[in-house]
């Protein structure tokens, strides 16, 4: 049985690239999003991946980054997009405002996914538990239409962040992986927007999809990694290479500098 193909409505053309070409914001985004897609070999022959769209600035910036790749280099490559959204009530509010999302992937040439099963309201008490619940839901969609990749929103603040909190509450050098084989290698995760910075990529979602609102989740209220933000923030007054260092640090590790044990490495 063949998968799927995507399913596809009119769409951009070559009039696209030349619209975002001439765009300040994409200037500075784009190369590099094709930095890190290059490092990790994100995007490969025959690829079918899903995009994970929560609804906000993140997930709709990554998904036009992909649809761009998707006219540049996809008829070479036979790459195929899948925008998919996970439903969910946040305080009874929806996650995102389904139908305009729908009309942003028309506008794109592709259709949104949905599935058929809903974050319910107490699961965003937990961040652990809905990131496992949003997680399988992914997986689920990935293998009905036969995707051997999901695309997810996260960048280079959440890689910092990330790579904190593992040292100041598990005592690990570990981080974000911007691409992650998982399902023992049956589908791999890629994050093309590691190498983004939050305010940058806030920016370029303000104009291009407006105002994107999405609830604000109750377990982050008082989160570890809420802390750890504020922290930065408080640091970076002083110095506003901190967080670029860090990335750098994370992504440049020179572990014979550091006390590995020789069986470790």
């Amino acid at each position: 049985m063949q998968p799927p193909t995507a399913a596809l409505t009119p769409g951009p053309s070559i009039t696209y690239i030349v619209y975002m070409n001439g765009d300040y914001l994409w200037k500075k985004i784009y190369p590099r999003a094709v930095k890190a897609e290059k490092s990790f070999s994100m995007l490969e022959p025959k690829d079918r991946i899903l995009v994970g769209l929560s609804g906000g600035g993140d997930s709709l910036t990554l998904l036009h980054l992909l649809a761009f790749q998707r006219i540049r280099i996809g008829r070479s490559l036979n790459l195929e997009i899948f925008p998919a959204h996970i439903p969910g009530i946040v305080g009874g509010r929806p996650l995102a405002d389904v139908e305009k999302l729908s009309d942003i992937c028309r506008h794109l040439g592709l259709e949104l996914l949905l599935s058929k099963n809903t974050l319910s309201e107490s699961v965003f008490q937990d961040c652990f538990r809905c990131s496992q619940a949003r997680r399988r839901m992914l997986f689920d969609l990935a293998e009905a239409h036969g995707c051997n990749k999901i695309a997810l929103g996260h960048n280079a603040d959440d890689l910092v962040e990330t790579f904190l909190l593992n040292i100041f509450y598990s005592g690990r050098l570990a981080a974000l992986c911007p691409r992650q084989s998982v399902l023992r290698g049956s589908l791999i995760l890629i994050r093309p927007l590691i190498y983004l910075w939050k305010s940058d990529i806030e920016d370029f979602a303000r104009r291009h999809f407006g105002r994107v609102s999405t609830p604000t989740c109750p377990g982050a209220k008082d989160s570890r990694r809420l802390a750890i933000r504020r922290w930065l923030v408080r640091l970076s007054r002083n110095n506003r290479h901190i967080k670029r260092n860090l990335l750098k640090a994370v992504t440049n590790t020179k572990f014979e500098y550091l006390p590995v044990p020789f069986q470790r490495l």
